[in-house]
């Protein structure tokens, strides 16, 4: 074991020797983080969070590559025996064999089993740290020959992704905004088939929403990152459904380029930002205090105030409602008796059906490794992975914090450079 664990601290050295500070995970935040939800790996662009930090620090260099929650989580932990298609970005984020990237994203906190995955690859003392970063609208993207604009109320959402409506005409007569008389058809589901926090943070959504609306009270849905798991029960009941990888492949269905997907008549869950630039459209959303919102320009301005709760992941398997749990840090033999207030969760439960505004949100967050960063890279490390919170940064960056965005910045007064001064080695 020690051997192993050695082996894996020399893989970290080996990371930050390559010059370049790399990363990757969730792809929801990936346009806001570095400009577009594309690449092999991104480079980051103009106006983009990283983009402007490394504007702002010469020399530096960062790549990001959207893989996904799941496997940027897995690829941090430095244990993955073999990276399977979707962890690939190049394998392991930065090419060359380089299995071990300084940070990852991820729009689902830690569970229990991916914190010991991380203990385990890195050593029994070893912790990751995790702060979240910004705010990301979910939206609900379709395509349909003639719906032009479509707004759809919590009951009709949860009927369509229950199966419960399975075609636009049964979705219009359910009182769906913006279908024309006459359209008729069968919706496709259009779903994440990787491990993905826009799943887990879309889930959160359903399952506290759902099982209260009056038409639909669909109860099976459970919180997880794969969607096939945390709907599984519906799958049945679709008309039809067709997977994607990434927000980016689930907008490519909907849009109708993805190889076998239907061309039309398709509707899914996708980070707004990747909805505007992918040739698909938005649906305004009323929410259960019946104020109609679009996420493209009504979401994004004002920053998301938010409560930091320290030294928890979220349990494997939701409760018998399908809700997250929160629970204590399995700690090993060795670690400290807390992460010292260096990982970090917003209770998903304070975001699920938020009281105002647009419903369907993930909270997303930068994840590190609390040691072994080389002495080289510290500084680069520590100033990326508080760039969320640094007000020049802020002011310059328009792919975060601004309408059209589907983005916006988090507010509290526990997210500042000095904690993640203090938690990076």
């Amino acid at each position: 074991m020690k051997f192993v664990a050695g082996a894996l601290l020399l893989c970290l050295a080996s990371a930050a020797s390559a010059g370049t500070i790399v990363g990757g995970g969730a792809t929801l935040p990936a346009i806001g983080y570095a400009g577009t939800a594309t690449g092999t790996p991104i480079v980051p662009t103009a106006g983009s969070l990283f983009g402007v930090y490394v504007a702002n620090h010469s020399g530096t260099a960062v790549t990001y590559c959207p893989t996904g929650s799941g496997a940027g989580k897995r690829i941090l932990a430095g244990n993955v025996p073999g990276n399977t298609v979707n962890d690939a970005c190049p394998s392991g984020f930065g090419g060359s064999g380089l299995t071990q990237p300084h940070f990852a994203g991820s729009d689902a906190p830690l569970s229990t089993a991916e914190y010991n995955a991380y203990t385990t690859g890195h050593g029994a003392t070893a912790q990751p740290t995790q702060l979240p970063s910004i705010a990301g609208a979910i939206g609900i993207v379709f395509k349909k020959s003639g719906v032009n604009a479509l707004t759809l109320n919590e009951d009709q959402i949860c009927g369509v992704f229950s199966g419960q409506i399975k075609t636009w005409q049964d979705l219009s007569a359910a009182g769906a905004v913006g279908i024309p008389a006459g359209t008729t058809g069968n919706i496709n589901i259009a779903y994440r088939s990787d491990g993905s926090g826009t799943s887990f943070s879309f889930l959160n959504h359903l399952s506290a929403v759902c099982p209260g609306v009056a038409s639909h009270p669909a109860t099976s849905f459970k919180t997880l990152q794969a969607y096939a798991t945390g709907a599984a029960s519906y799958f049945s009941s679709y008309a039809s459904s067709f997977s994607g990888n990434g927000n980016a492949g689930v907008i490519a269905v909907v849009a109708g380029t993805a190889s076998g997907a239907p061309a039309d008549g398709s509707i899914g869950y996708a980070e707004v930002a990747n909805g505007v630039t992918g040739g698909v459209r938005n649906a305004s959303v009323t929410n259960l205090a019946g104020v109609t919102v679009n996420p493209v320009t009504g979401f994004g301005p004002t920053a998301v105030p938010v409560t930091l709760t320290f030294d928890k992941v979220i349990a494997d398997n939701p409760d018998s409602n399908g809700r997250p749990v929160l629970i204590d840090l399995p700690l090993t033999n060795g670690q400290p008796t807390s992460s010292n207030g260096c990982i970090a969760v917003v209770d998903p439960s304070t975001y699920a059906n938020p009281a105002s505004g647009y419903p369907i949100i993930a909270v997303t967050s930068l994840l590190g490794n609390k040691q072994g960063n080389a002495s080289a890279d510290l500084a680069t490390v520590r100033g990326l992975l508080s760039s969320p919170y640094d007000t020049s940064i802020r002011s310059s960056v328009t792919k975060i914090g601004r309408a059209g965005t589907g983005y916006a910045w988090l507010s509290s007064s526990d997210l500042t450079a000095a904690r993640v001064n203090s938690c990076i080695n």
